[in-house]
């Protein structure tokens, strides 16, 4: 939250007004991704036994999927618009971008992590250690 705090310069006032909205939207997504993993289960479940997936069950798993996707969207959406008042347009149109930018920043962090401990590994293993 702080990271959003920041990114939006939010001032206190806004704040108090903000999050608990954002707090909500995001248990209201959370419930439209557990339902999108529900369905994947469901599928991965089938495969996995080699249970036989008909053209209708694809397409039944294909337009549920679709109309979460576009359930978020819209949810998104009004979030955003519904935040007029609350937000200047500057800090609205900073949100649409934050989570998309701190997703990318996470992946970053954790690429960079695999390529140093790989790093670490492989200067270890041109070392004679203790046990070597």
């Amino acid at each position: 939250m702080w990271k959003l705090t920041e990114h939006l310069k939010l001032t206190e006032e806004q704040g108090e007004k903000f999050f608990p909205r954002f707090r909500g939207h995001r248990e209201e997504l959370e419930k439209i991704h557990q339902e999108q993993r529900q369905l994947m289960q469901t599928l991965q479940e089938k495969i996995e036994r080699g249970d036989e997936i008909k053209d209708n069950e694809i397409k039944s798993q294909v337009e549920n999927l679709a109309e979460l996707e576009k359930r978020k969207l819209e949810f998104q959406k009004k979030f955003i618009l519904d935040l007029e008042g609350v937000l200047n347009n500057a800090q609205r149109a900073k949100l649409i971008g934050f989570e998309r930018r701190l997703k990318q920043e996470i992946k970053d962090q954790m690429k960079e992590h695999r390529k140093e401990k790989k790093r670490s590994h492989e200067k270890r293993g041109r070392k004679k250690g203790f046990w070597n």
